[in-house]
């Protein structure tokens, strides 16, 4: 891209920074507060809260990895999107009611009230300092990719560029900027999606001659390039693991009620068809288009500079700059949470002040910018991969502690320590070890059986939690008979 759409570009991405970073100077008076900062005041409603929710989990995985998955195989990962959306059900159904009974503002706060342990804060911290790091590199990562295939920006300018965007909205209004950076997100995807599919059909000549099209490259395209055990534990791990995101159960605790989080989870639902929709029509459309691209990860910006008509090319564009840093600031505000809230004032100084709280927030969400930075430097992968990957670790540490300690009474905390250390060294050891991997199972699936097994063993020769933590989370005895 050169000329006249290389400067609309780089204006549209000025205007978005100026955006953001009002967005950022309004919210900054209300996010002084650590309930502010974390969040949001508890004020989100269905639709802002959607809009979070859709905008944390649509990150560059989306927007340039899995289009790049789908010019890379085809049709057959669109059936990973239905699989992933029973995870929201699961969120909706098992999850969110009963983790909004407690006013906590991270997922560690959630794990120590319910299995009584500061242990499991801890380690919860640490993991999710530690699997963040890999998916906020692959969101740097995309918009280094991004910016250099569109303007010839040097790789390492552009990660750097990216970076001080996420961390400068982040850093100024916290869950607040979030939330509206995330609704500007949704309305951008859904008009740019809804503007560039029709005309991309149109352009190929329908459905019909994109299949014809597709097979005459490959009949693997048009077919079935990944076995159905591959989509399943890709699914299973994106898909459970969105109940357990730590950045989905702090926009969880941000919203006004259980209703509202029930609610906000449909609207979620609704954003990400249609942005599912448009990520599988542009990963296919472009491998009809350009069958031959260096690399799959190109897909979404060739698009953009080569194929769309420019103005619609230009909103497909920004959009994505949209998506990984607003997704890479959900990121670096769970990380600022761990350290300020989880680490620094509930174990190493619970005598702190709200003020000092919310300046550990802060100088978290600088300081952590850095290490995914130099991750993003070694390009590890393609981006979706990198994405996959983080997804597979965390929920083989969280989807069981979270899921089973909701929803039975009788797990314990020892029975919650040893399902997150035991589920993700079995995740890691299926990883490394496992090839091909044993007994069928995928690493992620290995993990979760790991964990639920440990789980329910230790948890039934271990004593439960105390009357008055388990009444908090599923009523009395007498409630429960009586229901």
């Amino acid at each position: 891209m050169t000329g006249t759409p290389l400067m609309a570009f780089y204006a549209l991405v000025g205007a978005y920074l100026v955006l953001v970073c009002g967005i950022g100077l309004w919210n900054y008076r209300r996010a002084s507060t650590e309930e502010g900062f974390l969040a949001a005041g508890r004020s989100l409603g269905p639709v802002l809260g959607g809009a979070t929710l859709m905008a944390n989990q649509v990150s560059a995985g989306a927007t340039i990895g899995i289009v790049g998955f789908h010019y890379f195989s085809g049709f057959s990962y669109a059936w990973s999107w239905p699989l992933v959306w029973i995870g929201w059900v699961v969120a909706a159904l098992f999850i969110a009611p009963r983790i909004r009974r407690i006013a906590g503002l991270t997922l560690p706060d959630y794990l120590e009230a319910r299995f009584e342990s500061k242990a499991a804060r801890a380690i919860a911290a640490v993991v999710v300092l530690a699997v963040y790091a890999m998916m906020l590199s692959a969101q740097y990562q995309a918009g280094g990719l991004l910016f250099g295939a569109i303007g010839g920006m040097s790789y390492a300018t552009a990660v750097l560029l990216v970076a001080g965007i996420t961390t400068l909205y982040t850093v100024l209004g916290g869950m607040y900027s979030n939330a509206y950076v995330g609704l500007f997100k949704a309305v951008l995807l859904v008009g740019s999606y809804a503007l560039a599919v029709p005309y991309l059909l149109s352009h190929i000549g329908g459905v019909h001659a994109l299949g014809e099209a597709l097979t005459a490259l490959d009949p693997r395209l048009s077919a079935n390039w990944f076995g159905w055990r591959q989509l399943l534990a890709i699914s299973l791990a994106m898909g459970l693991g969105l109940g357990a995101a730590p950045y989905e159960i702090s926009a969880i605790y941000a919203m006004q009620s259980k209703r509202t989080a029930r609610l906000a989870i449909g609207w979620s639902f609704l954003f990400q068809a249609c942005v599912g929709i448009g990520v599988l029509v542009f990963g296919l459309s472009m491998r009809v288009a350009m069958p031959q691209l260096p690399t799959p990860d190109l897909a979404t910006p060739v698009l953009g500079m080569s194929v769309l008509p420019p103005w619609i090319g230009l909103l497909v564009l920004l959009a994505a700059v949209v998506t990984f840093t607003r997704t890479g600031g959900a990121i670096l505000l769970t990380v600022a949470s761990a350290v300020s809230h989880d680490l620094y004032g509930a174990l190493l100084k619970p005598d702190a002040s709200d003020r000092s709280k919310v300046l550990v927030s802060r100088l978290s969400v600088v300081a952590f910018s850095a290490i995914p930075v130099a991750l993003a430097f070694r390009q590890f992968a393609l981006v979706n991969f990198v994405v996959i990957w983080a997804a597979k670790l965390m929920v083989s540490f969280l989807f069981i502690p979270v899921i089973v300690g909701l929803n039975w009474r009788r797990a314990t905390r020892a029975g919650a320590v040893a399902s997150m250390l035991g589920g993700t060294a079995a995740c890691l050891l299926w990883s490394r070890y496992g090839s091909p991997y044993w007994f069928g199972l995928d690493p992620a699936e290995a993990g979760v059986l790991v964990s639920a097994a440990l789980m329910v063993g230790v948890s039934m020769v271990t004593r439960p939690a105390s009357d008055g933590t388990l009444e908090t989370f599923f009523g009395s005895r007498a409630d429960t008979e009586s229901a």
